[in-house]
């Protein structure tokens, strides 16, 4: 973490209380309702480093702006009185001493010191250093002013669609890039590296025709190639033919499709008199073991009564073999007639099971003939579906498939005529490199490293921040902004989502500072980082990205102090104490606790 950060903000006035509000070197919330004062703080900030605009309005009674700042090399209380352009200075660092600091040069005798030198002094620039103001290598004194731009985010500029880092005011953006510059690497850029530059865009300009060349000569020779696939179909009405092929292959798969549909009828029927099948087999061996029964029957019947007329040869007992008495005579009951009369009628049982075992085996060949012939039938529709329709259905689909080929070649030609056209367009716009004239672009000087660096920085806190459909995010160094997923944010994004993405390039250059600069001032002020995103949202994304950029600047806190000024109402439910962070409220008098900045304005 930079050594640099802002210890307090004081009001005074004649009769007033002190308006005292203390930072700590990590992350500071200021939170509260509107007009509490919030905004006043950044404008207190700002007007001890010498801006022109007054805090407040001089009615409310205060007239004094005191900030005491800590650095590396000692502190520095800053005093101004409105309507002053002095401060009155208190401070330890070594070379300075306490006494009034003019804000700007003059012309006295005997000049005051300057109090952006002071400032210069306590991050490490040490004399007078000047950077580069215009496209002509004009030159203007480096103040602490020139790039204070990207250390105080006014609420007025938080929600910006174009860059949040450049001035509105063109003739202010190539002193503060140069003064980025400044800060980044440790050195001005003069006419030398400006001949530097030029060789390389001519170099560039040079490696670009040849690129575009090739590219126009590859593109040649792919043309040439597809024109000769085209050969093959001179003279043939491409539409015609292959609206006829369409046609036909409709018909054919038609065809296909009512085989198929008969092929399934016949399936239907051969798997019903399967079934008759089955069951007349059942049956068949149902009659067979009653057959088999009926035989048993006769045979135990024809017993009976061939052994009842059997005994009746047999001589009976007259006399007892014991006593050798007489016996008397006994009617024996006979059972021809009965077994006879169930002989008959078992006969003639049998005899209908006879005739309805011809009647079975005469259905089971009947269905044996039906299925023979239906199965011939069908296995001739699926002959006829493999052998003939879906060849020719494949034959149909191939040729359909040439000819779409032939409309995808008259398309890629029209393309390589497009981009070959849009080449040549190319090659005629690259400018002209003239040896005589030499012209300061400072972006050129921020090199493939800080492109590198930011865009992975910014796509890293886009996912930490709860950015929905990310795909792509880079610095887009024309315009010094954010891009994501190929557009700039204005295009696709409104004020919320503007303030919401200009808060984060804010957080990512002061963490790039942090870890690459030669020289880092080590602290960024925003003003309402939230600003609009609540207004014209209807899903959930608001919260969630309110959420997560508030802990984004939790867990970034360590890269330099970062003060945060925002309405009390978006801000989110965290645990901010324990995160480590200093928060102040402003209650408005809703609550027990402080009014607002100003102790004695209500």
């Amino acid at each position: 973490m930079s050594d640099f950060y802002i210890m307090r903000v004081t009001a005074k006035g004649n009769g007033k209380s002190d308006s005292i509000i203390d930072f700590h070197p990590g992350l500071n919330i200021i939170q509260g309702r509107s007009n509490t004062g919030k905004t006043c703080i950044i404008k207190c900030i700002d007007f001890c480093f010498g801006s022109k605009a007054k805090p407040f309005d001089e009615c409310l009674g205060y007239d004094t702006i005191e900030l005491s700042i800590h650095t590396g090399k000692g502190d520095i209380s800053i005093t101004r009185t409105f309507g002053k352009n002095q401060v009155d200075v208190v401070t330890n660092v070594p070379g300075f001493e306490n006494g009034k600091y003019d804000l700007n040069p003059t012309n006295k005798k005997e000049p005051l010191p300057i109090l952006s030198d002071l400032l210069l002094s306590s991050i490490g620039i040490e004399g007078e250093h000047f950077v580069i103001k215009n496209k002509n290598f004009e030159k203007k004194r480096l103040t602490w002013r020139t790039f204070l731009h990207v250390l105080l985010f006014h609420v007025n500029d938080i929600a910006k669609e174009s860059s949040i880092i450049e001035p509105e005011q063109a003739t202010e953006k190539t002193a503060l890039l140069s003064a980025l510059l400044f800060l980044l690497f440790g050195r001005d850029f003069a006419e030398a590296d400006a001949q530097t530059k030029k060789e390389i865009r001519v170099a560039r300009k040079k490696a670009v025709e040849e690129y575009v060349n090739k590219k126009i000569q590859s593109a040649a020779d792919k043309r040439k190639g597809l024109l000769e696939t085209l050969e093959v179909f001179d003279g043939v009405d491409v539409e015609k033919a292959m609206q006829d092929i369409i046609d036909s292959l409709q018909n054919t798969e038609t065809e296909i499709s009512n085989a198929v549909d008969h092929s399934r009828e016949l399936l239907s029927q051969i798997l019903r008199l399967q079934s008759r099948a089955a069951e007349c087999e059942l049956l068949k061996s149902r009659y067979s073991s009653l057959k088999s029964q009926y035989i048993s029957d006769i045979k135990r019947l024809s017993f009976i009564v061939n052994g009842e007329a059997e005994i009746g040869f047999v001589p009976k007992n007259q006399v007892c073999p014991f006593c050798e008495g007489k016996l008397p005579v006994r009617d024996k009951k006979s059972y021809i007639n009965s077994a006879q009369a169930e002989l008959s009628r078992i006969t003639a049982q049998m005899d209908g099971l006879s005739e309805t075992e011809l009647d079975l085996q005469t259905e089971q060949s009947e269905i044996e003939a039906n299925l023979r012939e239906l199965q011939e039938k069908r296995d001739a529709i699926e002959a006829m579906i493999e052998k003939e329709l879906q060849p020719k259905a494949d034959a149909l689909r191939e040729s359909l498939n040439s000819y779409r080929a032939y409309i995808q070649i008259k398309r890629e030609l029209q393309v390589i005529d497009d981009f070959a056209s849009s080449w040549e367009t190319d090659l005629r716009e690259l400018p002209s490199e003239d040896d005589a004239q030499l012209e300061y672009h400072p972006k050129e000087y921020f090199g493939d490293d800080f492109q590198e660096h930011i865009d992975q920085m910014l796509k890293e806190a886009l996912i930490e921040c709860a950015y929905d459909n990310l795909t792509t995010a880079r610095f887009n160094m024309k315009d010094f902004d954010i891009e994501i997923n190929g557009h700039k944010k204005a295009d696709i994004h409104g004020q919320g989502y503007c303030s919401f993405l200009n808060s984060i390039v804010a957080m990512v250059f002061r963490s790039y500072m942090n870890a690459h600069a030669t020289y880092d001032p080590g602290f960024v002020v925003i003003d309402t980082p939230l600003l609009g995103l609540d207004q014209g949202v209807n899903d959930s994304a608001p919260e969630s990205m309110r959420t997560a950029l508030f802990k984004y600047f939790i867990s970034h806190q360590h890269d330099g102090q970062i003060i945060i000024l925002e309405n009390i109402r978006h801000i989110p439910k965290l645990d901010y104490k324990a995160a480590g962070a200093h928060v102040i409220t402003f209650t408005k008098g809703l609550e027990s606790g402080r009014y607002g900045f100003l102790n004695d304005v209500k």
